[in-house]
């Protein structure tokens, strides 16, 4: 039998998986284009929309290692990204809140924070996984 793991060195379902990977991408990040192209301040986060694009459809074509290290690379930031935001955005409201008798930091908040940081955890071992080899 089988091990996942065997079945992502197979090219075919990387190639599936980055394409998954792209539609899904898209999928999340639409609605919100609209709105960063309509308001000047968010230029600086069109990287992180578009970066992706192009380096998933490269290993949809190609397949090769160094596009995989450069979306590696690039998953690796925007993950060491979202987490440093969710905790900071957090921090800072919690320290600039007038006094309320409840807590900031209740179990639900917490656990969110963990099921994120879960999520990005999986999809950057996914990603390290599919890590493109040579043909025999």
């Amino acid at each position: 039998m089988k091990k996942i793991s065997d079945y992502l060195l197979n090219d075919n379902i990387q190639r599936l998986l980055y394409g998954i990977g792209l539609v899904l991408w898209i999928i999340i990040w639409f609605s919100e284009l609209k709105s960063m192209s309509e308001n000047n301040s968010y230029a600086f986060y069109w990287w992180s929309v578009l970066t992706p694009i192009p380096l998933l459809i490269g290993q949809i074509i190609f397949n090769i290692k160094i596009i995989w290290t450069f979306l590696m690379i690039y998953v690796i930031l925007y993950s060491l990204e979202i987490i440093w935001n969710i905790i900071m955005i957090d921090v800072i409201i919690d320290m600039e809140r007038d006094f309320s008798p409840l807590p900031f930091w209740t179990f639900e908040k917490v656990y969110k924070w963990l099921i994120m940081i879960f999520i990005l955890f999986t999809v950057n071992g996914i990603i390290w996984k599919i890590k493109p080899v040579r043909a025999k």
